[in-house]
């Protein structure tokens, strides 16, 4: 069975507010929270590696933020976020870092909680992976937000991205602000 590796951010797990400061469809922290694990858990094998582009946990106790991170599938990594407290980078991450690279499927990734407009090897095909922008920020032809609000609260493979990329570059509107919303073109 081939290992997969997809990506995430701003999962805010245990944060009440971000339903209302991103209009998440959930009616409490609790019922997001069980939400998130559940899509990450049926996108996610025990065997796959996941690159959270940061924000992990926010106001969320840590006791509570260990017990979700133990129930979430795969091998995960961090490139951390703002809210990225030290109770989140003592998690068992295989690795934690501010920025990564990675060649996935041949395809050099930046991985960065923060848009970037230049990145490494950008001219040599890299892309370029956020978060932060909770899908507030539109992708370019080689950058996109990777975020939970930008892919129905859910991790995302690169061949997913690629579809997104590709359609950016063909000149196409860029993706909504919330995904599911109909692109205006």
């Amino acid at each position: 069975m081939t290992c997969k590796t997809l990506f995430t951010a701003d999962t805010h797990f245990g944060h009440a507010a971000i339903l209302r400061l991103c209009q998440r469809p959930f009616g409490t922290a609790d019922e997001m929270d069980e939400a998130l694990i559940a899509n990450w858990n049926a996108m996610v094998r025990p065997q796959d590696t996941v690159w959270h582009l940061g924000d992990f946990a926010f106001r969320c106790e840590p006791s509570r933020r260990e017990r979700i991170f133990k129930r979430l599938n795969g091998r995960k990594h961090l490139v951390v976020g703002n809210h990225d407290d030290a109770a989140t980078l003592s998690l068992d991450w295989e690795s934690a870092q501010q920025i990564a690279e990675a060649s996935i499927l041949g395809q050099r990734v930046v991985l960065c909680h923060y848009a970037m407009r230049v990145w490494p090897r950008q001219a040599k095909g890299a892309i370029h992976l956020f978060g932060h922008s909770h899908a507030r920020l539109g992708g370019t032809a080689r950058s996109l937000d990777v975020g939970v609000d930008a892919w129905d609260y859910r991790p995302t493979e690169l061949a997913s991205i690629a579809v997104r990329l590709s359609t950016i570059a063909a000149g196409e509107a860029d993706w909504p602000a919330r995904a599911g919303e109909p692109r205006s073109g």
